[in-house]
This record gives structure tokens, C-alpha cells and sequence, in this order.
């Protein structure tokens, strides 16, 4: 592969997507020509100060548009395989649009899937306010989809790392969330016995495995990713442990983990105190969550 990306005299927006998405192919980027899309759209959004999406870069490229200033340039960043939401900035989770880069998680679209099964549990209550902790919060995904989708409850965000914080204050701006700057793990001293709903989304890679994305390896923060273990389950299980101590009798837990750790995840969860232990799958039928109540 060649160590630019550059586009030629006279060509069309139509013409160099195609060469784009086939530069981004060669260089490993699994969704080549949306990638190349969205970069566009991102280029025009900047240069005409109005939101240009996906699908207007489509239409645009059917009538001859000339390529957007600045669009090369993100082409070869991205074959780097520096991570697309940190060439834009944004990540796009459920109604919202996160700021993200470096320091901080990019959210994956399976977390939706965590938020939608908190969803399920705050309509299921019968009281109003919930108390909602998210703990491991990164971008703020989880507690700032609640609270956006669910307002009125009392949600909490808790992440230690100083540079994910900095993206956290960022996107619950507009929100009610509470962002506590501590250790999941300890969090919230005080608090005991008085939550509802406890979400996590914690670090569950196993030390000594290696992310196969170059994006995940590379840009993720190793804070993020590794469990604290061979297994990976270290710090799931202290946040497990906590969110028992944190919740009300009944109370109920949801975590996300690797598709490896269902049972080990299951098992903690039971040794923790909870019971009515449920395995959810992501939309590729893979176990991707572990949930249960407090006994």
C-alpha cells in the first residue's frame, strides 16, 4: 500500500471513495467504504457548518460533487488505523453523540444492548426516583443514555482514570448525572444498601492476551481493557462484590464481559450473593452480559 492517499486532478467525489474504500481495505479497516463515507461526511459537516450525513455524502456522489477539503488527509490517518472516532471526535451511541479520543473507550454498539436491559428493570419498578450507579463509566455512555432516555431518576458515574474523566464531564453536559471521580471498586462510601440498578461495563481483557483490532491494541487506554488477571475477572469480581455492598436488598446488577466468560461471570455473580442469574446474548448470539438480584 502506498504511504499516502491522494487525490487526483479533476476527480470526483464518486470516483475517490471508491479508491478510498479500497485504501482502507488493503490496510486492514474492516468497514471500508462506510468508513470513507462518514470521513466525508465529517469533512463537509466542518467546511459548510451544518451536519452532513452518511446518506447525503451518497446522494451528493451520484451528481458529480467534487471531493471535500481535507478528506485525503483522514483516508491515510484512518489506513493507519488510527480509530475513526478519534479522527472525528464523535462516537455515536444509541440517541447520542459522544465526545471521544484519546484516554478514553470508544463504546461499542453491544453496550446499547446493556443499556436497553436497564431500561427493562426501570420501567419494571414500581418506585420513582431509581438510584442508578454506573460504575466504570469511561465516556459516560451508559449513565448519560440513562438518564437522557429515563430522566428524573438519580444516576450516578464513577471512573478513576483522569483522562477518561476529562471526556466523562464533557458528554453528561446537559444532564443530571453525578460524576464521581474514584475507584469503582471502593466507590461511594456512604451509599451502601441504597441503590437499585448497579451497571458495569468493566476491564475484562485477560492480561496476557493481545486485542486482535489494531484500534483496540494501539488507541484503546490499557486501563480500560485488562481484568487484572489470567482470566480477566480480577476486577469484574471487586466490582461485582461492590455492587453488592452498594445495593438495596433485591436490587438488581447487570455486567458486560467476554464472550468466554459467561460461566465465570455467572459464578461470581452467585458467590457475590445475587440470585435469579441471567445470561444475555449480543445480537450475534454471542454471551455478552451477566445480570442478577441481589439476595
Amino acid at each position: 500500500m502506498a504511504e499516502s492517499f491522494e487525490q487526483l486532478p479533476g476527480e470526483e467525489l464518486k470516483e475517490v471513495l471508491r479508491r478510498a474504500s479500497a485504501y482502507l481495505a488493503e490496510a486492514g479497516v474492516e468497514n471500508p467504504r462506510v468508513d470513507a463515507e462518514l470521513l466525508a461526511a465529517y469533512c463537509m459537516s466542518k467546511a459548510s457548518g451544518e451536519s452532513i450525513s452518511r446518506g447525503r455524502v451518497q446522494s451528493l456522489e451520484l451528481i458529480g460533487a467534487p471531493a471535500p477539503e481535507g478528506f485525503t488527509d483522514l483516508i491515510a490517518e484512518r489506513a493507519q488505523r488510527i480509530p475513526l472516532q478519534h479522527l472525528t471526535g464523535v462516537a455515536y451511541f444509541r440517541q447520542l453523540e459522544l465526545a471521544v479520543g484519546p484516554g478514553v473507550f470508544i463504546p461499542r454498539p453491544e453496550t446499547e444492548e446493556l443499556v436497553s436491559r436497564v431500561l427493562t428493570e426501570v420501567d419494571s419498578q414500581q418506585t420513582s426516583p431509581l438510584k442508578i450507579v454506573d460504575l466504570c463509566t469511561g465516556s459516560g455512555a451508559i449513565a448519560a443514555s440513562i438518564d437522557v432516555e429515563r430522566p428524573g431518576h438519580s444516576v450516578f458515574a464513577v471512573e478513576l482514570s483522569e483522562l477518561a474523566i476529562a471526556w466523562t464531564t464533557r458528554n453528561i453536559v446537559g444532564t443530571a448525572v453525578k460524576l464521581i471521580h474514584e475507584d469503582a471498586t471502593r466507590a461511594l462510601a456512604g451509599h451502601e444498601s441504597t441503590f437499585d440498578i448497579v451497571a458495569s461495563n468493566p476491564p475484562y481483557i485477560p492480561n496476557g492476551a493481545v486485542p486482535q483490532d489494531t484500534e483496540v491494541r494501539e488507541y484503546d487506554p490499557q486501563m480500560a481493557l485488562y481484568g487484572g488477571s489470567e482470566d480477566g475477572l480480577k476486577i469484574p469480581r471487586t466490582i461485582c462484590q461492590r455492587a453488592a455492598e452498594l445495593l438495596k436488598p433485591g436490587g438488581f446488577l447487570i455486567m458486560e464481559h467476554a464472550e468466554t466468560q459467561r460461566d465465570g461471570m455467572r459464578t461470581i455473580l452467585a458467590e457475590s450473593g445475587f440470585e435469579r442469574i441471567e445470561s444475555i446474548d449480543d445480537l450475534t448470539g454471542r454471551p455478552r452480559h451477566t445480570a442478577g438480584y441481589l439476595g
